[in-house]
């Protein structure tokens, strides 16, 4: 039984790393169709994230008055039916304002699906949250493989959301019904979104600035394999492939490696293969020693976040949701940072600038209690 219920979650979080990908691996076309600069790009990233920080306590009440699992099929629709729009905007603003439901969609679902796999590993008492989080891979692996194929028969942005579009609300239908039946926390009739203290202070920075690292990759990679290591056309979305699939490696193997190693030593270790592969993409001489320094980029990003939300969800649903917000917070006003950092200093400033954000959560992660194999 539990095995159906963590296949269901997985496959449900296969469906926002798909939709994800297919936005990532199209930005520079909804660039090019909304006349975007690097700095109304970020403008846009930083309208997303602001959805998300809108919904954090929406969701937080929504988690302790329903059902968790309701919760994700709502949010899991929405991020369907909000998808295909993305590709129908010509201006900027327009753009941002989508894009910011877009954001209160996706953290909605993606907080009720960690929730119910925070439910799994209580049940089950092991852990699962790395291989959970391995299906986001999946899902950005195949849209981003989904995202060069498309491009390179020359498919509109409107075919390629649409049918991915489509394609959520199946994976989404099929998985329904054996999502776990959890139970809300208590009845509440105001949501009790709290300032966390203590080692979940520290975490929710690391959250933070892992979430500043991860997002910035994902928005900004396809420009960077376009702008700065200048592939031809029909090969950027493999940057992104490639960069997602390590990510999805790293995930699947998750689990044992905490087992071996613990979460602190994956994200001092994590942060250590980041900036090697940031440095060697960004000097990189050509199209294939960058792919091998998003490979070693992707590798050491994949684990912050399953280790992350899985140390906050022993602490409770209101301490994940808590935590993940930072994370949301990172994600939002992190990205008109990076549009200036680029419009500044050209993308090659903007990745370097991640770099150092990712030696900060090195330092942090290794005096992280609650990451501590003993907690």
């Amino acid at each position: 039984m539990h095995q159906k219920s963590i296949l269901a979650v997985s496959f449900a979080l296969f469906n926002l790393g798909l939709a994800f990908a297919t936005w990532a691996s199209r930005v520079p076309d909804v660039r090019d169709a909304a006349l975007l600069t690097a700095t109304t790009l970020g403008y846009v990233l930083l309208f997303r994230g602001l959805g998300t920080v809108i919904m954090m306590p929406i969701i937080a009440w929504a988690l302790l008055n329903f059902r968790a699992k309701r919760v994700a099929l709502f949010m899991g629709s929405m991020v369907a039916i909000t998808l295909f729009p993305i590709s129908l905007m010509h201006h900027w603003l327009s753009l941002a304002l989508l894009m910011m439901t877009v954001g209160m969609c996706s953290s909605g679902f993606n907080i009720s699906l960690n929730a119910l796999g925070s439910v799994i590993e209580t049940e089950t008492g092991q852990s699962h949250m790395s291989k959970i989080h391995s299906w986001f891979g999946v899902g950005t692996v195949v849209g981003a493989l989904i995202g060069t194929l498309t491009t390179r028969l020359s498919y509109s942005v409107h075919i390629h959301f649409g049918l991915v579009s489509l394609m959520i609300v199946l994976v989404l239908a099929l998985v329904a019904r054996n999502l776990p039946e959890d139970k809300p926390e208590r009845k509440v009739t105001t949501p009790k979104f709290k300032w966390p203290n203590g080692g979940l202070v520290v975490l929710g920075i690391i959250t933070f600035l892992a979430a500043t690292i991860e997002t910035s990759i994902m928005n900004w990679v396809s420009l960077f394999f376009t702008d700065h290591v200048q592939a031809s056309e029909n090969w950027v979305p493999l940057g992104y492939a490639v960069f997602a699939g390590s990510l999805l490696i790293m995930r699947l193997i998750g689990d044992r490696l905490k087992m071996s190693f613990g979460a602190r030593n994956l994200l001092v270790g994590g942060a250590v293969s980041t900036v090697s592969g940031l440095l060697i993409a960004v000097y990189a001489p050509n199209f294939v020693v960058a792919i091998i320094g998003m490979i070693a980029t992707g590798s050491g990003v994949a684990l912050s976040f399953p280790m992350l939300f899985s140390a906050a969800g022993k602490e409770g649903a209101i301490a994940l949701t808590t935590v993940a917000s930072f994370g949301y917070v990172g994600g939002m006003v992190s990205q008109p940072i990076m549009g200036w950092v680029v419009e500044t200093f050209e993308l090659a400033g903007g990745f370097l600038f991640i770099a150092a954000v990712t030696v900060i959560i090195g330092i942090l992660a290794s005096r992280a209690r609650l990451l501590a194999p003993t907690h």
